[in-house]
């Protein structure tokens, strides 16, 4: 049985959609993402661990797929936090000893933005938040402090996801005046300086890398 031109070029149409979606990314390696950091990062001397966080941060988060993106609850800064609360309470059980307790909900026009749970999209290599590094079409007040919409994070070319890494970076290690914008940036870099990769060492991690 022949089958018209025409029906051919129909049938291409799904393959060739397929290799221009997958062609937009990348699966990279850690020794590999190791290299690229090291050349498209600066920093600081007394961060040389930091490396291998970020990559054990990739290697968790998107498994180093450059189109990866996920949905979370924005997360809190705990360490902070809980710190700060349990000290609070531990003076308030020693002053108000014998008291009985009682607590005061404020009225809901008076609840601040932290008792709200925000919802983030993580784009990319970096799992970076649309609330704090990029623009996207769902999201109408980011701060978007790399200057990019969120897609630019999911391609092949990570030289702009590097850039917004550094921007992390010089913001941490810099003073944002900003309490709100200070929270949210806290808060991302909290995912990357995640549990499972805070004491990464970079001697140890990328022991068999070339």
């Amino acid at each position: 049985m022949s089958i018209h031109p025409g029906m051919k070029m129909l049938a291409a149409v799904p393959v060739l959609f397929l290799a221009v979606g997958f062609s937009d990314s990348v699966i990279l390696n850690k020794c590999g993402l190791k290299q690229e950091l090291q050349t498209g990062l600066t920093l600081p001397p007394n961060m040389t661990d930091v490396l291998a966080q970020i990559v054990c941060h990739v290697q968790l988060t998107s498994n180093f797929n450059t189109s990866a993106i996920k949905t979370i609850t924005e997360p809190q800064n705990s360490g902070e936090h809980h710190g700060s609360r349990k000290g609070r309470s531990a003076r308030s059980r020693g002053k108000d000893k014998g008291r009985p307790s009682r607590k005061v909900t404020p009225p809901p026009h008076l609840e601040s933005a932290e008792d709200k749970n925000e919802v983030w999209t993580l784009y990319g290599l970096f799992q970076l938040s649309d609330h704090v590094v990029c623009n996207s079409s769902t999201q109408s007040h980011s701060l978007n402090l790399c200057g990019l919409t969120c897609n630019q994070l999911l391609d092949d070319n990570i030289s702009d996801d590097l850039a917004c890494i550094q921007v992390l970076i010089n913001k941490m290690t810099g003073v944002i005046p900003d309490p709100e914008t200070a929270k949210h940036i806290r808060n991302m870099i909290s995912l990357i300086y995640q549990p499972e990769c805070v004491n990464a060492k970079a001697s140890t991690y990328f022991a068999d890398c070339p």
